[in-house]
């Protein structure tokens, strides 16, 4: 057995013993959904910046940097770090305390208290749903490819066994073991990327020769405005900024917290560490680049193929099986959050929308969570086109289904439930047009617009205009309600005051 394996599968035992940890203290949906609301602020961070920096994002990061150049970590990693500073102090207090005072476990749960409007609640519960799925269904393409290189098998069946491990410690124990296996994996990608930027740029002799390298090459390939015009750059920087900072497996951390102090060095800690883990995209990317241009490395017909060529050619195999448990994890860490979102929007969210109670919710919760994976399993097998659902129902639609409702709505008292209806419809509606009318060519954007954030920006205002052209009392009795047993400072009445009489 080779020392590949051997990692692998002793980091595969570790996820076990924590689902199986997490299982023993399974008592409740509460514990399923929010880990009993028991998360300190370190767990909190790391399993939060875990669980956005996923296998796609290392992987592509590197493919992309190996691609575009200095400006694909510019767009796509290097400031995302300021979307958790973001997210923290937009959200962190607030969604605690109600939490807290209205029994809320999830995205949806929030519109449902905010918004006394029951198609908002069960349009939100949908875009969790489907979104997840999506999610889900990339994280399965990623990890059979993984496993398959680590146990020499086809990826139908690394899909299948990749599946099965997440499942199992995901199902026993919900969410209270997706964010310890997720502090355990994100610590493991700290430390594995830390040694990789070390590894990948001894191969070029060091950091300073490696840019040399490059520079001599291709000048502009170090330039920001490299490959893309700085407006796409820009627009990325947006998506990645505002995307991150609305996605439900770093939002629904917030409602899993055991008090408010915890809130205090979370942003700081998840930061640090989602900025520390963009050096392996960054080596490697950079690395390669600069292997070929000293005829070392082949020009690479597809990019995605970066990581894992240079793994293969320029390491030693005990490196590479531990590289591999670390991009494991990266998946994994993605895969458990989403799984259980999808299962809340499925039993707890969708059904309350519809008006009825589950019984029984901590077993249809774990119900819901397998079929989850099946579905992601059975689309990632049998859907040649999986990049579409990841284009259109992934990060982007999620930004532009969450940023306005949650965002805007905790905060402008005349947001209402219709607007949140009909922005949610229109952000997972146009970013799978978008992206497959592009995709095939029915449609051209100019080379200086980003779709993903074009479809942000759109939500967003078609959100505040609908707000504005149709005012809704419930709506405002609706913000009133949320913030008036919390304790929370609500914003200035007053601009409401031109439609006070409606």
């Amino acid at each position: 057995m080779s020392i590949v394996v051997i990692i692998v599968i002793a980091y595969f035992i570790v996820m076990f013993g924590i689902g199986y940890w997490a299982n023993t203290r399974m008592k409740s949906s509460k514990e399923f959904l929010v880990a009993g609301q028991t998360l300190g602020f370190f767990v909190m961070a790391i399993a939060a910046f875990s669980s956005i920096q996923s296998g796609f994002g290392m992987i592509g990061h590197t493919a992309n940097t190996y691609a575009w150049g200095i400006q694909a970590i510019v767009a796509a990693a290097l400031l995302l770090p300021l979307a958790f500073a973001l997210s923290w102090f937009l959200l962190g207090a607030r969604l605690y305390r109600i939490a807290r005072t209205h029994d809320v476990y999830s995205v949806p749960d929030v519109i449902r208290v905010r918004y006394p409007d029951r198609s908002a609640h069960m349009a939100m519960s949908v875009a969790m749903f489907v979104g997840a799925v999506a999610y889900m269904t990339a994280q399965v393409t990623a990890m059979g490819v993984i496993v398959a290189i680590i146990f020499d098998t086809s990826i139908t069946w690394g899909a299948i066994i990749g599946s099965v491990v997440v499942a199992t410690y995901t199902i026993a124990g919900g969410m209270l073991a997706a964010v310890w296996t997720d502090l355990v994996q994100g610590l493991l990608m700290i430390v594995m990327a830390i040694a990789t930027f070390f590894v990948a740029t001894n191969t070029v002799g060091g950091w300073s020769s490696m840019l040399a390298t490059i520079e001599d090459f291709d000048p502009g390939f170090l330039q920001l405005d490299a490959t893309q015009p700085i407006t796409w750059v820009l627009a990325f920087v947006f998506l990645a900024i505002i995307g991150t900072a609305a996605q439900p497996q770093l939002v629904t951390k917030f409602l899993m917290l055991r008090s408010p102090s915890e809130l205090r060095w979370g942003a700081l800690v998840a930061a640090v560490a989602y900025a520390i883990t963009t050096l392996f995209a960054l080596s490697i990317g950079l690395a390669t680049r600069a292997l070929t241009a000293q005829g070392r490395a082949p020009e690479l017909e597809n990019i995605d193929n970066t990581t894992t060529w240079f793994l293969d050619n320029m390491t030693s195999p005990a490196f590479a099986g531990f590289v591999l448990a670390g991009l494991l994890a990266a998946i994994m860490s993605s895969a458990s959050s989403f799984i259980t979102i999808g299962a809340s929007a499925l039993t707890r969210d969708l059904m309350s929308s519809m008006g009825r109670t589950v019984t029984r919710e901590l077993l249809w919760s774990r119900l819901a969570s397998a079929f989850v994976v099946l579905c992601s399993l059975l689309l990632a097998l049998y859907l040649t086109q999986v990049v579409f659902l990841l284009g259109a129902i992934g990060w982007a639609a999620f930004a532009s289904a969450m940023f306005a409702p949650i965002v805007l709505g905790l905060y402008w008292r005349r947001a209402t439930g219709m607007a949140t209806t009909i922005a949610v419809t229109f952000a997972l509606v146009s970013n799978m047009a978008l992206t497959v009318l592009t995709s095939e060519g029915i449609i051209t954007l100019p080379s200086y617009m980003q779709s993903g954030g074009i479809v942000i920006g759109l939500s967003m205002l078609l959100f505040v205009a609908l707000s504005v052209l149709f005012p809704s009392a419930a709506s405002r009795r609706g913000f009133d309600e949320v913030y008036a047993p919390t304790g929370l400072t609500a914003p200035a009445p007053e601009l409401d005051s031109a439609t006070s009489a409606s």
